[in-house]
C-alpha cells in the first residue's frame, strides 16, 4: 500500500502540471486547451532528435523540447487565439482540437507509427525510503513538480506581473483599465502552458518507455480529471486534484487487477469527473462563477 501511494503521489504530480496548464489557459482565455498533451509528444519528438538520433546529451534535448513547446503555444496564442479575442470561447476550444489533430498528422507523416526510445534523464538502482523502492527517475519527477509548484506559486503572488496575470484572469476588463498588458497576459499563459506540457512529458517519459504518435493521450486525460477534481479556476487545486487522482488511479491498477474489465482505469477516472461534477462543479479548490 505505501509504495501504491508513493507512485500514485509521483505520477499524480505530472498530472498536476498537465492540470496547471490547463487551468492557466481556462483561467487567462477561459476555453479548455484539448490539445496541452499533445504539444508535450511534440516537444518529446524535439527531444528525441536531438539526443536519441544526434546523441546529444539529455539535456539539450530536454531544453530543446521546452523551447519547441513554447514556441508551438506562442504560435498558436498568435495565429488563432488572438484573432479570435471576440469570438465565442467554443471557438477557440474547437481550434484548440484542430491543434491537436495537426499535431498528430505531423507525428505521423514525419516520424511515422514506430516506436522511438528516448533515453532516461538518469540511471540507477531503486532507493528504498521508508520500506518504499522508489526509483531515480521518480524522485527526480518529484522534486521538478515541487520546484515548478513553488516558483509558479510565489510568481504569481509575488511579482507585478504575476499579479496583473491574477487580476486578468478575474476581471479582464478591469486588469486592462488598470493597465494590464491583456496581449502579454495571453502570450505567458500560452508559453507557460507549452512548457509545463513538454516538462510533464519528459517526466512521464520513463514510465512509457517508447514515444509513438499520440503517447500522452492518457496524459491528458488524467490533468485533464486533475484539473476538473481540483477546480478550473484553482492553480494551487490542480496539484491538489493532480495528487488525488494519481492516487486514485494507482489504488485501481493495484488492488482491482483481478478485474479483467479492459479500460478498467480509465472507468475509474470515469467516476471521479462524474462524482466530481455532480457533488462539487467547482472543484475541491475551486470558487463558484
Amino acid at each position: 500500500m505505501g509504495q501504491t501511494f508513493v507512485v500514485g503521489f509521483i505520477h499524480g504530480g505530472i498530472y498536476a502540471l498537465i492540470a496547471a496548464g490547463i487551468v492557466l489557459v481556462y483561467k487567462g482565455s477561459r476555453v479548455l486547451n484539448f490539445a496541452q498533451a499533445e504539444v508535450g509528444t511534440m516537444a518529446l519528438y524535439a527531444t528525441w532528435w536531438v539526443s536519441g538520433s544526434h546523441h546529444y546529451p539529455y539535456i539539450a534535448g530536454a531544453l530543446a523540447a521546452i523551447a519547441f513547446a513554447v514556441l508551438i503555444g506562442l504560435a498558436f496564442e498568435r495565429v488563432a487565439v488572438r484573432p479570435m479575442t471576440e469570438a465565442p470561447r467554443v471557438t477557440v476550444a474547437v481550434a484548440t482540437i484542430g491543434l491537436l489533430s495537426l499535431a498528430l498528422a505531423v507525428e505521423g507523416v514525419i516520424f511515422g507509427p514506430s516506436p522511438r526510445r528516448i533515453p532516461a534523464p538518469i540511471s540507477g538502482t531503486g532507493v528504498h525510503i521508508a520500506g518504499v523502492i522508489v526509483s531515480p527517475s521518480e524522485l527526480l519527477a518529484a522534486a521538478i513538480v515541487v520546484i515548478i509548484a513553488l516558483a509558479l506559486s510565489m510568481f504569481l503572488r509575488y511579482t507585478d506581473f504575476g499579479l496583473g496575470v491574477l487580476a486578468a484572469a478575474q476581471d479582464a476588463t478591469a486588469a486592462r483599465l488598470m493597465g494590464v498588458s491583456h496581449r502579454r497576459v495571453s502570450v505567458f499563459i500560452w508559453g507557460t502552458a507549452g512548457a509545463l506540457s513538454a516538462i510533464a512529458g519528459l517526466l512521464i517519459m520513463p514510465t512509457i518507455g517508447f514515444l509513438t504518435p499520440g503517447a500522452l493521450a492518457g496524459l491528458f486525460i488524467g490533468g485533464l480529471t486533475a484539473a476538473l477534481v481540483g477546480g478550473l479556476n484553482s492553480l494551487s487545486g490542480a496539484f491538489v486534484g493532480g495528487f488525488v487522482v494519481g492516487v486514485v488511479e494507482e489504488l485501481i491498477k493495484t488492488q482491482l487487477v483481478s478485474l479483467s474489465v479492459p479500460g478498467i482505469t480509465s472507468l475509474g477516472l470515469f467516476a471521479v469527473i462524474s462524482a466530481m461534477l455532480l457533488l462539487r462543479p467547482q472543484g475541491l479548490l475551486g470558487g463558484r462563477a
